[in-house]
């Protein structure tokens, strides 16, 4: 357990410097244009989220990241009280909105953007800070196209540091926007001949009268007489100018069901995720392996989004030297309250903690936190 200190205030702060990057990611630049130059394709974020799975695993992955608490530490790795800009960094917008969205943007584009709205009187460093769409911001170059020089947002030069800058946070790639585009495309597709399946379904079959015209309720008798027999039999029989013709295929058929489980699974895969968090494929969750299974996807699906968003708020610029932030995750990684009573019983037993702190650690109230009514001694 990490004792909380009191902060100490840096003598000299850096001004915030981080719109100049020293290279050119693959991704940057690029939005709203299809990746069709090499035979690539580049997907809409509002064509992407129209997939069942590509919205849940985003769900997922950054609505969960933008549930853990951030907290702030000095070189001690004493936990401190953490600063305005860290516990809430948009003051129009709760945390966990502005960490979901951020984490949206370094997954789906590659790279996010907070830009500061105030900073510090005291050391120069950002107070306030909002989430901008990457698809607002375009980069100028310099002259031999290696160095991104400044940005702009709609077309409108910004400034390198200090009020209206931005803060960068660089993903680990371009973004599965563009590097997963043709999957997504293919579950779009799918997603289309589904529901053109539904809304027109083909017939199965035509019976075709190469006799004389009959009128309606004629054609109405004959089609529910044929519709009947195929309940009490699978063998038709037809005779004079009466012809069956099959039509189409039937969506078992066209294996839209299979298809479309591929590639949700292709999805899972291609985020980060096990299979089973989409549906994709069957599994049960007990709490017996419910901790495994959040170990798993922080360490598959969600680490590298907590590395770039920890790493950024720790660099000089936003964050006093010699401390650094970090996310909590002892809550999201709790095991089953009879793995958790044990631990602590263990860690009290062998003197490492108190009661008072075991108490704490499966969320139990200090023991002298609530009296009875009428005093320790009051009578049942």
């Amino acid at each position: 357990m990490r004792i909380k200190a009191q902060p100490e205030l840096e003598r000299y702060a850096p001004t915030v410097t981080a719109a100049v990057l020293p290279y050119t990611p693959p991704n940057y630049g690029s939005i709203g244009i299809p990746y069709d130059q090499n035979g690539a394709i580049y997907v809409s974020r509002e064509s992407a989220m129209s997939v069942p799975a590509v919205a849940r695993a985003r769900n997922i992955l950054c609505g969960t990241l933008g549930t853990i608490p951030l907290k702030e530490y000095n070189s001690q790795d004493q936990e401190i009280t953490p600063r305005k800009v860290i516990d809430q960094p948009d003051p129009a917008v709760p945390r966990a909105v502005t960490l979901t969205w951020l984490a949206e943007d370094l997954l789906f584009h590659g790279v996010g953007y907070l830009q500061v709205l105030d900073v510090s009187p005291q050391d120069g460093r950002p107070y306030k800070m909002r989430r901008i769409n990457p698809t607002r911001v375009s980069y100028n170059l310099s002259t031999d196209r290696s160095l991104i020089v400044s940005y702009n947002l709609d077309a409108q030069l910004l400034p390198n540091d200090g009020l209206g800058s931005l803060i960068v946070f660089q993903g680990w790639d371009e973004g599965v926007l563009a590097r997963a585009g043709r999957t997504i495309q293919t579950a779009i597709e799918l997603e289309s001949a589904a529901y053109r399946m539904a809304a027109e379904p083909v017939p199965q079959m035509v019976l075709n009268n190469e006799g004389m015209n009959l009128d309606g309720d004629s054609v109405a008798k004959l089609l529910a007489s044929f519709k009947q027999a195929r309940r009490d039999r699978s063998t038709a029989y037809t005779e004079g100018p009466i012809k069956i013709q099959t039509l189409g295929f039937d969506s078992a058929q066209m294996q839209l069901v299979e298809a479309r489980s591929h590639a949700a699974s292709e999805i899972a895969r291609l985020m980060g995720i096990p299979a089973w968090y989409l549906n994709a494929e069957s599994a049960s969750s007990t709490y017996s392996n419910v901790s495994a299974e959040r170990r798993s996807l922080l360490d598959f699906g969600l680490r590298q989004l907590i590395s770039c968003i920890e790493d950024r708020l720790s660099m000089d610029d936003v964050t006093p030297r010699g401390q650094y932030v970090e996310f909590d995750l002892d809550d999201f990684l709790r095991g089953n309250p009879a793995e958790q009573s044990d631990i602590a019983i263990k860690l009290k037993d062998a003197g490492i903690i108190t009661v008072e702190e075991a108490r704490n650690m499966v969320d139990f109230a200090p023991s002298t936190a609530i009296a009875p009514p009428g005093g320790s001694n009051a009578s049942n």
